[in-house]
């Protein structure tokens, strides 16, 4: 099912790519963009200290279905949602410096537009990041409330 996300993501940009026939697949490809949402997410998980409930959350979603402990399930949910947080917040921290730099170093103003279309990246891939562990996020709700459910039936069976 994950897939389903994935694939709906990918056809978006395809969509685009049909109708917006001027502007090329590479040019939604900005390395030094994802960059910089690297260097603000693992820095900020890891003083957090979310990055391995992070991992754990992938595990717990797309591994084997084992019992885990709630308090596990809900770690990992925490971890999720701090992620979404830190993409979000970071990416547009990232678009803001991004243009003060731009409007500070404005020298051509026909060069504008690129320049502009090339800070908005950082944000882009902040909303695909979002879209992508929206499911995850969900999935771990999921558990916990079944993890509910299943102990209150348990409860009321003794």
């Amino acid at each position: 099912m994950y897939l389903l996300s994935i694939l709906a993501i990918v056809l978006c940009f395809v969509v685009v790519q049909c109708f917006q026939t001027s502007m090329g697949i590479l040019q939604f490809l900005d390395i030094i963009s994802i960059l910089f949402l690297v260097m603000l997410i693992v820095p900020i998980m890891v003083s957090a200290g979310l990055l391995k409930d992070l991992n754990n959350a992938f595990r717990l979603v797309f591994g084997k279905k084992k019992e885990v402990a709630l308090l596990a399930i809900k770690r990992a949910k925490l971890a999720v949602d701090t992620m979404l947080k830190i993409v979000v917040y970071g990416s547009v921290f990232v678009l803001l410096l991004q243009l003060i730099v731009l409007l500070h170093n404005m020298a051509d103003p026909s060069t504008l537009g690129p320049i502009i279309s090339v800070t908005f990246l950082t944000l882009l891939y902040a909303m695909v990041i979002c879209l992508l562990m929206m499911p995850i996020r969900a999935r771990l709700e999921q558990m916990i409330l079944e993890y509910m459910s299943s102990c209150a039936e348990e409860g009321e069976a003794s």
